[in-house]
Order: structure tokens, then sequence, then C-alpha cells
């Protein structure tokens, strides 16, 4: 009766989990329309998508805590802190996003160039491809452990690419004529975008930490 309890409980969590992915997810792609709209020259719209962002982080954190509720509450669950470190760093991604949208506001007098936009574009799909399968790994998670695991790897695929990216986008960030204050937050702005990758690759290895202490392999 206790572990037919106690998988009631992940099974519950795991749906309230996909709650608080959807809100991830929201938040990128409201990241993605920011600066999609800041590429145009859309500079006034840039305030109402952070305060979209804040709205959207506010959600996310309610369901963070009535995660981290359950989750406590149910004290012979098993794997209890792995699933609250993956929630823990699941919600980075959010923080992230609006950070990320700040960076963008200080950013609005710089007009980026054809190759700086093609950088910034292509990692604004990879991440949404990446937040994309992330969610995709624990939707299958209770059902198939082995389909997540193949997913998941996939992120780690995604992220190389996000990797390479980066490095490539300062090189040529670099090379700019820039004022050193614009070069710095350019910068950090494109930093920051790889930074959530790598949280998004810190998620995958907390779920395969689960999958592992499940299955015994990965």
């Amino acid at each position: 009766m206790s572990d037919d309890h106690d998988v009631n409980k992940e099974m519950k969590m795991l749906d309230t989990l996909q709650d608080h992915l959807r809100y991830v997810l929201d938040s990128i792609k409201e990241l993605r329309n920011l600066i999609e709209n800041w590429l145009k020259g859309n500079i006034e719209s840039i305030q109402e998508y952070i305060e979209s962002l804040q709205n959207i982080e506010d959600h996310a954190n309610k369901i963070k805590w009535k995660l981290l509720d359950e989750i406590s509450e149910a004290e012979t669950m098993l794997h209890q802190q792995d699933y609250m470190r993956l929630i823990l760093t699941i919600d980075e991604i959010v923080d992230y996003a609006e950070g990320t949208g700040h960076r963008v506001a200080m950013l609005e007098t710089w007009e980026p160039d054809p190759t700086s936009v093609s950088f910034i574009r292509d990692i604004m799909d990879a991440l949404f491809k990446m937040i994309s399968t992330l969610r995709e790994a624990i939707f299958v998670f209770t059902q198939n452990i082995e389909k997540s695991q193949k997913i998941a790897r996939d992120i780690y695929d995604i992220e190389r690419d996000i990797d390479k990216l980066h490095r490539d986008m300062l090189k040529h960030v670099f090379s700019l004529d820039l004022d050193y204050k614009t070069l710095y937050i350019a910068a950090n702005f494109t930093d920051h975008l790889e930074q959530m990758a790598d949280i998004v690759e810190n998620v995958t290895d907390a779920i395969r930490i689960i999958a592992v202490a499940r299955t015994g392999g990965w």
C-alpha cells in the first residue's frame, strides 16, 4: 500500500512538473519574441515583454513551491532529494530568461549587424528546441525510462551546438568596432544565452541521476 501511495504521489508530482515546464517554455517563447522585436527595431515593446517574463516567473515560482511542498510531505518517496534538485534547477531557466530580457533592454541602442542577428536567432531556436526536448523527456519518464533517456541524450547534442554558436558569436562580437560599454553588455548577453543551455544540460544530468537510481543504468 505504501509503495502504491508513493507511486501515486510521484505521478502527481510529475504531472505538476509538466505545468511548471509549460511556464519555462513560455518564458523562452516570450524571450524569443522580445529579442525578435529588438532585432526589428521595436524598442518600445521591450519593457512590455520584460513585464510578461516577470509575470511568467511569478506563476512558475508558485508551482515550484507547490512541487517542493508535495515532495517534502512525501517522506517515503524514493529519490526525494534528486527530485528537489531537478525542480530547483529547472526553475533557474525562467530566472535566466528574465535576466536576459533585462540585458537586451540595456542593448536597445545597439543595432546588431546581420551576422550577429543570425547567431542570436540560431541560439534562440536551439534553446527553444532544447526546452521542448526536455519537456518531452520528462513527459515520457514514468511511461518509458529508456525512451526518456534517449530523448535526453539529444539535449547534450543541442547543447554542444549552442556552445559552438556561443564561441563563434563572441569571436564575431569582439571583432566589431563597438564602444566598451556596448561590447561588455553584448558579450554578457551572449554568455547569458549560453548559460541557459548549461542549466538545461544540468537538468538533463538530474534526470539521468534519477534514471540510473531507478534502473541501475543509463
